[in-house]
């Protein structure tokens, strides 16, 4: 990979949408001093030696579909937007997909600065007014992770708790430096092949952000109690086997077990988040195919259920396949 397709990943990697939604500070979980034992630790930088070892032991993970129709072979891969150091390196089926494809589209495409742009704008926005209880434990949670307290005067607070979860994940040696979009988007660079985007950044902050300042309160409320509950590192370290181990009937019973549907909020939230913007993935997709064959590289959650993308492709006349 050369200097400048490593220069521009570094950037692109610092602005990942992290987890199963997004982390769209360019601030994420930056800098904390290295020698404080509380901060959560820091990735080591994609270089040499790190991409041997994770070579050395690479191995299929997440989900992969082949999607086929008009005599072109297509792929969906499930992904989760942070990984470990030893992940940093694709499967022999992911790699071969991905070099039988012309393009690899992301949810949203990174490389394009009118997103960084859009992202920027909103983190440099005046937060929103919280209630004094809520904004002092957003403050103390802030501070427990090792974030700038200056970070939280502007940008919107619902995004923030997200950054949180970033954070804990980290502390989990989880890193959306080393996610599957991360080596996917790197061995793109290097050869040049297209990044596109399925949705435009727009759309995926309309499902993200409060409608208003009593939702914002209310989510940012809700979100500082999930992270305050022990039960939420098992829920993450479900997910994260199940992508590792491939385990799809896992994946499929997520509702089940997320302990994050309780109420009608949680549920349209959710429904909000992942089932609602299928559609316009999928739409994407299919226009996409007619002209060359699409690797695209979706969260894992993106996948399941009638309204997840193979089953919308499937809807549309693709033949799909379940590869792994």
């Amino acid at each position: 990979m050369n200097r400048m397709s490593r220069s521009l990943l570094s950037t692109l990697l610092t602005r990942l949408v992290c987890l199963t939604v997004a982390c769209l500070s360019a601030a994420a979980a930056a800098a904390a001093p290295s020698e404080a034992p509380a901060c959560p630790p820091q990735p080591e930088a994609p270089g040499r030696q790190l991409l041997m070892r994770a070579q050395q032991q690479a191995a299929d993970r997440g989900f992969l579909w082949r999607i086929s129709r008009g005599g072109r072979d297509s792929f969906l891969y499930g992904t989760i937007h942070a990984g470990r150091a030893e992940w940093f390196a694709l499967g022999p089926r992911v790699e071969s997909a991905l070099f039988r494809t012309g393009v690899l589209a992301l949810e949203v495409n990174l490389t394009d600065p009118s997103v960084l742009q859009v992202l920027q704008q909103v983190m440099k926005q005046p937060s929103r007014p919280m209630g004094a209880a809520v904004m002092r434990s957003l403050r103390e949670a802030w501070a427990g992770e090792c974030l700038s307290a200056s970070d939280l005067d502007s940008g919107p607070p619902e995004l923030h708790v997200t950054q949180l979860a970033v954070a804990r994940a980290q502390r989990e040696g989880l890193f959306p430096l080393y996610g599957a979009e991360s080596v996917l988007l790197m061995r793109s660079l290097a050869v040049q092949r297209p990044v596109v985007g399925l949705e435009r950044i727009e759309t995926q902050l309309e499902a993200l952000l409060a409608r208003d300042a009593a939702e914002a309160e209310a989510m940012v409320r809700a979100s500082l109690q999930e992270l305050g509950n022990a039960g939420s590192m098992q829920v993450l370290r479900r997910l994260v086997g199940a992508w590792n181990s491939s385990d799809l009937s896992d994946l499929e019973r997520y509702a089940s077990w997320c302990d994050c549907m309780n109420t009608e909020v949680e549920r349209a939230s959710h429904v909000r988040l992942i089932d609602g913007r299928n559609p316009g993935m999928a739409d994407a997709i299919e226009r996409l195919h007619q002209d060359v064959s699409v690797f695209a590289a979706v969260g894992a959650l993106h996948m399941v259920g009638a309204q997840g993308l193979p089953g919308l492709l499937r809807q549309r006349g693709f033949e799909v396949i379940r590869i792994f």
